[in-house]
C-alpha cells in the first residue's frame, strides 16, 4: 500500500467537482476491494484502485522485463476488482512507463490465460487460468499518470468498458 499514492490520487480525483469519492468502501463490507469508489455526475460509478510504479521496480529493464514486471502487479491487483461496476487500476508511475509498456503486459497477460498456463496463474494465487480470466474481465482499463504523460489504457476483454466520457473527464484532471 502507498498511501502518499492514494491521497495524490485523491486530491487529484476532487479537483473535478462532477466526481464525489468515497474510500475503501467495499472494507465496510469485509471485502477486499479497490482504495476508491467514485460517482461520476451522480449516476456512473466507477471503481479506482491505486498502485505506484518506482523506478527501482522498472530501472534498467527491458521491454519483456518491464511487462513482466506489470503482470504481476496486474495479477496482484486483479482480484480486488468487483463484479458489475468499471474498475479501473490507476498506476501513479514515478519513471517512463508507456502505453505500449502497459499494452504488451496485457497482451501477455491474456496470451498465458488463452494457453491455459496453469502453472503461472496458481503461483499468483489464482486456481485457474479460467479463474484468471473470470476476474480480468472486471477490470475496465489502466490508468497510467506520471509527470508529463496520462493515458487511460482500456482492457480489450473487460465486461463494462470504461465510457468515453468518463474517459474524457479523467484526462481533463491532468490539464487541471
Amino acid at each position: 500500500m502507498d498511501l502518499r499514492a492514494e491521497l495524490e490520487v485523491a486530491a487529484l480525483l476532487l479537483q473535478d467537482r462532477q466526481l464525489a469519492l468515497e474510500y475503501e468502501k467495499y472494507a465496510a463490507l469485509k471485502q477486499r476491494g479497490p482504495d476508491f469508489t467514485v460517482t461520476f455526475k451522480t449516476h456512473t460509478p466507477f471503481n479506482v484502485e491505486v498502485r505506484r510504479i518506482r523506478c527501482a521496480e522498472l530501472d534498467g529493464e527491458d521491454a519483456e522485463a518491464r511487462a513482466l514486471k506489470l503482470v504481476a502487479v496486474l495479477c496482484d491487483k486483479v482480484g480486488q476488482m468487483p463484479a458489475g461496476i468499471v474498475n479501473l487500476l490507476w498506476l501513479a508511475a514515478d519513471c517512463p512507463l508507456s502505453e505500449a509498456n502497459v499494452n504488451d503486459a496485457m497482451a501477455l497477460l491474456r496470451q498465458l490465460a488463452e494457453r491455459k498456463a496453469e502453472d503461472f496463474f496458481t503461483r499468483r494465487g489464482f486456481k485457474s487460468a479460467a479463474v484468471f480470466l473470470r476476474h480480468y474481465r472486471h477490470l475496465s482499463g489502466i490508468v497510467v499518470r506520471q509527470p508529463g504523460a496520462f493515458v487511460v489504457v482500456p482492457n480489450a476483454l473487460a465486461r463494462h468498458k470504461v465510457p468515453p466520457e468518463l474517459v474524457r473527464a479523467l484526462r481533463r484532471l491532468d490539464t487541471g
